[in-house]
């Protein structure tokens, strides 16, 4: 615990930290609202796979836009902006939905909007992390970034599930829409801290636009691409976590399917199910940011990816609700870890000028992944392969996690980590 209570310590990290947490519990609250409207207004699973690649999608492109503004532009600005446009987008379908005028396509217009956006705080909070955070800490502050996703990932679809049934889906979007406004008032406050915490950092203010377009010849991602073609640990890394995310767009799919079909469950259900790998990954990441790891991370990475591959297996046995909760617990729990140590590596490794390029390039192609497995799961559960898909699932997530365990870009020289000095933890009290 000491480790989070210093950490918190530094005012704009821990507005940021709040910020984000808010931001991330609204979309848990969210997403299972727009798939049960999707749903009530007569949608089928293939319509949920196009409602994922709509959601996730635009990224592909949008990703790159990101990181040019956050390097271009003051970050936290950006991420005010950021909110304010998507928290006025996500309000618009409750809007729609009491004034009698909600269809279809409005869902996807607005799960549009929301993926053209997302990258800008996906790659803009962890640039803003490099610059708040000092080295030692680094791994503890990435712990709390996966804790923010996690807790929306677990208190979000719960919370969602419960409050459907007693407000409707479109105006438990409300709630979403308002924590795009704490996120952005929260940005706003940051300022007074931002000086502080920088400097007991020991880093600077980003590079102004026309010292980074000296240096590297313009505001493109030539120099960005190059820099991850040439770090064989950021695109070892970079490669497995996409095949995890194909995965992981394939489970967002049969989640709601499994419900109806396997368990015949209802809202209740789906969102007891769509929390538990977050109530995995809250559990496993307040441990990963407590400890003082002592093993090289890129192999620690690649077994956790692994570990957590194997257990998904256990959907393709079609246990009932509790059982598959137990195993996306299981599964959360091993991959707990992926994120906030990858994160430290990224940190150490990319010069302070790149990292808002770099971070939006990264989590573009990682996020460009979900699409391929929300269709492709879409596509096998027409003809009724929940079994075909959890093993899918299992295989893609598994096999790059063991390849990387024995890949000479992922030992400790390749990842810029020195040798470890002491015990392995050090939880504090």
């Amino acid at each position: 615990m000491r480790a989070y209570r210093r950490l918190l310590r530094r005012r704009a990290f821990a507005l940021l930290w709040t910020g984000a947490t808010i931001s991330a519990l609204g979309d848990g609250l969210s997403w299972i609202a727009l798939v049960w409207l999707l749903l009530e207004l007569g949608g089928s699973s293939g319509s949920i796979g196009l409602l994922v690649a709509a959601y996730t999608g635009p990224v592909i492109v949008s990703g790159l836009v990101a990181g040019h503004l956050l390097d271009r532009f003051d970050r936290r600005r950006v991420l005010i902006v950021d909110n304010v446009i998507r928290g006025l987008a996500i309000a618009s379908i409750p809007i729609l939905s009491a004034t009698g005028n909600l269809a279809t396509w409005q869902l996807y217009a607005v799960a549009i909007v929301y993926g053209s956006l997302f990258m800008i705080s996906l790659a803009g909070v962890p640039t803003l992390i490099a610059s708040l955070v000092p080295d030692d800490e680094l791994t503890t502050a990435n712990a709390m970034e996966t804790m923010s996703y996690a807790i929306g990932g677990l208190a979000g679809p719960a919370l969602a599930g419960l409050l459907i049934g007693v407000f409707g889906a479109s105006n438990v979007l409300l709630l979403d829409a308002a924590s795009y406004g704490a996120f952005a008032l929260c940005l706003v406050a940051m300022r007074a801290g931002l000086a502080a915490d920088r400097d007991t950092a020991g880093d600077h203010d980003p590079p102004t636009a026309s010292a980074v377009a000296q240096r590297d010849g313009g505001h493109g991602f030539g120099q960005a691409l190059r820099f991850v073609r040439r770090t064989p640990a950021i695109l070892a890394i970079t490669l497995m976590f996409m095949a995890f995310n194909v995965g992981e767009g394939m489970v967002t799919v049969m989640l709601p399917v499994y419900v109806r079909e396997v368990i015949g469950g209802n809202a209740t259900a789906y969102g007891l199910l769509a929390t538990s790998f977050a109530a995995g990954i809250l559990a496993g990441s307040f441990i990963v940011g407590a400890v003082h790891w002592r093993w090289p991370l890129g192999r620690s990475i690649a077994a956790a990816q692994a570990t957590a591959g194997a257990v998904l297996l256990g959907l393709a046995f079609r246990p009932d609700l509790f059982g598959a909760a137990a195993v996306l617990a299981g599964s959360g729990f091993a991959a707990s870890s992926l994120t906030a140590w990858a994160q430290t590596i990224r940190m150490r490794l990319i010069p302070a000028e790149l990292r808002g390029r770099v971070f939006a390039l990264l989590r573009t192609l990682m996020q460009s992944t979900p699409p391929i497995g929300g269709l492709l799961a879409g596509f096998m559960l027409t003809g009724g392969q929940v079994t075909g898909v959890a093993i899918a699932v299992a295989v893609l997530i598994a096999l790059p996690g063991a390849v990387g365990s024995v890949i000479p870009a992922l030992g400790r020289e390749a990842t810029g980590e020195a040798e470890p000095a002491g015990a392995i933890a050090d939880a504090g009290s």
